[in-house]
């Protein structure tokens, strides 16, 4: 994994409090043809990608995830779960703050926007880091689950409105 990755997982473990959604996979919440239609570019067949996570309040506990590779270098990654409350969701907003902050002290530009209870966000890394990608992304609390959309590529963004775009997809099919 590229240095400049790790925080893109934390990011990922920021956002993970409690258990793992009932049955529903994260892969169900996205279709090849929605990621298509917004990046422009063919999406193979989705890989689930729950993990256990290592560190943190939610040490232990597994976060449902599902990623499709897009084009010749891109992702877009999913991830779920109920939606923390009290103590443990002010610690994962604050986890999730401290990710953000290491990216803009190694220089890394932020473009962000909130919709309610949604925040998107692109990371652009400084043209001086080799080999990192560019990260559109956004997080929600919506039908009591936290959920993440995230799109990755060393070449191309996704505008905030595109990556809501995929996020408002997900939303609609969760169960």
């Amino acid at each position: 994994m590229h240095p400049h990755l790790g925080p893109v997982v934390g990011v990922l473990i920021a956002l993970t409090w409690t258990e793992v959604a009932a049955q529903q996979s994260a892969c169900s919440l996205l279709t090849s043809g929605d990621i298509e239609a917004v990046t422009g570019a063919k999406a193979r067949e989705p890989h689930k990608t729950d993990m256990v996570i290592p560190e943190g309040p939610a040490k232990g506990q597994t976060l449902n995830g599902c990623m499709w590779a897009v084009g010749d270098q891109g992702m877009v990654a999913v991830s779920m779960m109920p939606a923390p409350k009290g103590p443990a969701r002010e610690a994962g907003l604050a986890k999730l703050a401290e990710v953000y902050a290491a990216l803009r002290a190694q220089h890394w530009t932020e473009e962000k926007k909130d919709f309610g209870n949604t925040t998107c966000s692109i990371m652009t890394p400084p043209p001086s880091t080799k080999d990192a990608p560019i990260l559109s992304g956004c997080v929600a609390e919506a039908r009591g689950m936290g959920l993440s959309v995230g799109f990755m590529s060393p070449t191309k963004k996704l505008s905030i409105d595109q990556t809501k775009a995929l996020l408002d997809k997900a939303i609609g099919r969760i169960r």
